[in-house]
């Protein structure tokens, strides 16, 4: 992050992902001292990018929670430009004629897909695993680096997952679910598989999860192929 010193940025992208942690989790996270820690915490919080609250856990003194404050959120990349971007050129390039015969929500889907092929195929050179493993690894990296997810991914009993703390467009994808839509169909060309959206941002969430599992064509192909998977699926988490 421009302007931020490196350690309080860090500190920072921990709380995004965990949602809170107490002086002694960041440390030993950060491998700092908790004194250290505490000091910046409180330049953060002094700055409005942090608060803090008591808990207790036993007997004894409580503890104080570090969650990310109300000013922290513009922290965190965002792309609107890049959006309006990649929209405006999709929209130019859609002839008219065939605009005019889709419905309203039709012709958002034809852009946001025309969109997820055109970034994919930009992103594909610099995709160079053979394995799902692979793939979701290198994908992870490319988007935390290039869009700004923050993205993880990791390996549970159910599979490989992806998941982002940062929505880069969050603004636009709480009033237009079409967006989560585009990042799932550039994640299933891009990794060759089918995605499921498990947790979303827009709906509230933390984090957006998405499980990937693999598809009949997702095998035995490399970037050039990614026009043969199978489409992207997605369950937006339901309240309750």
């Amino acid at each position: 992050m421009i302007g931020m010193q490196h350690t309080r940025w860090e500190i920072l992208q921990l709380l995004k992902r965990s949602g809170g942690n107490t002086v002694e989790e960041l440390a030993h996270a950060l491998s700092l001292a908790a004194m250290t820690v505490r000091q910046h915490l409180a330049i953060l919080e002094r700055d409005g990018h942090v608060a803090s609250r008591e808990i207790r856990k036993g007997p004894g003194r409580p503890s104080h929670l570090y969650s990310l404050g109300p000013q922290a959120e513009d922290l965190f990349p965002r792309h609107y430009d890049k959006l309006a971007v990649r929209l405006l050129r999709e929209v130019a390039d859609i002839p008219g004629a065939e605009l005019i015969a889709c419905s309203e929500q039709e012709r958002v889907n034809l852009i946001m897909e025309r969109m997820a092929e055109r970034v994919a195929q930009e992103y594909a050179p610099e995709i160079h695993g053979v394995t799902l493993a692979e793939r979701t690894q290198e994908v992870a990296g490319l988007l935390r680096d290039r869009e700004g997810t923050l993205s993880e991914w990791a390996e549970d009993e159910q599979g490989f997952h992806i998941q982002d703390t940062n929505c880069p467009f969050q603004k636009i994808a709480a009033e237009e679910p079409a967006l989560c839509d585009w990042h799932l169909h550039l994640l299933s060309r891009l990794i060759q598989a089918d995605i499921r959206m498990e947790r979303c941002i827009a709906s509230g969430d933390s984090c957006c999860l998405y499980r990937i599992q693999p598809s009949p064509n997702s095998y035995g192909g490399g970037p050039e192929t990614l026009g043969a998977v199978s489409e992207a699926t997605r369950q937006r988490p339901t309240a309750g």
